[in-house]
């Protein structure tokens, strides 16, 4: 969309990081992990 700026671009995802502390997303494949103490 011709309109849309950049950071409004990428979907909205759920990313089931609670179970493995870590989550690849689908759609542009940025990795994150959840910080440990």
């Amino acid at each position: 969309m011709p309109d849309m700026s950049v950071w409004n671009s990428h979907p909205k995802v759920y990313l089931p990081i609670e179970d493995t502390g870590a989550a690849v997303c689908p759609y542009c494949g940025a990795e994150y992990s959840l910080a440990t103490d």
